[in-house]
């Protein structure tokens, strides 16, 4: 006869201690069902039947991921040979544009050799005229300066001479004012006398 499950939990213990546990076992699974015994037997048989039932769903769930994945290969190979051939037709697209351009620059090159050189003409006119430009404006400057400090040299002078004047002028007036106090004075110094 070959050993149970209920063997192996009883494995180490005495044969009483075995008897009373198979005693338990056989008083949760008879009685009332409402009753705890029945309630745990009903538990613990629907724990085992869950557990049962992993292997199958872990089975399935391997199943169906290598399914998946199988699909998702075969769809990336799609995708990367479609983007292969639009990429090596964009790439040939791009090629040609590419030579296109460069013969098109190879011609303007050769025709703006020409220009160069009468532009590289042209820039040297240009900067003789600015450098005889500059000096000029240097000595106009020069002359404009000295025309200035000449000019500025005769306004001093002039309002130094309009100083001098005007100090004249108030002394003028301040004697003419001391004269008209002085003859004031005297008509109402006569005034009063009289």
């Amino acid at each position: 006869m070959e050993d149970t499950d209920f063997d192996s939990l009883c494995a180490g213990l005495s044969a009483d201690e075995a008897w009373r546990l198979r005693k338990v076992f056989v008083e949760w699974c008879d009685g009332d069902e409402n009753g705890f015994p029945v309630q745990m037997a009903l538990l613990t048989r629907a724990q085992w039947q869950a557990a049962a039932s992993i292997p199958r769903s872990l089975n399935d769930s391997r199943k169906w991921l290598e399914l998946h994945l199988a699909e998702y290969r075969r769809q990336t190979a799609v995708l990367v040979n479609d983007f292969s051939a639009a990429s090596d037709d964009k790439i040939g697209a791009f090629e040609g544009i590419i030579q296109k351009y460069a013969e098109t620059m190879e011609k303007v090159a050769s025709g703006s050799h020409g220009h160069l050189a009468e532009t590289e003409k042209a820039a040297r006119q240009i900067k003789f005229e600015l450098e005889h430009g500059v000096a000029e404006s240097k000595q106009e400057l020069e002359k404009i300066r000295n025309d200035i400090q000449d000019e500025r040299i005769r306004l001093e002078k002039a309002r130094h001479d309009l100083d001098a004047r005007m100090t004249w002028q108030e002394r003028f007036q301040i004697i003419f004012v001391l004269a008209g106090f002085v003859f004031l004075g005297f008509l109402i110094g006569r005034h009063l006398i009289r």
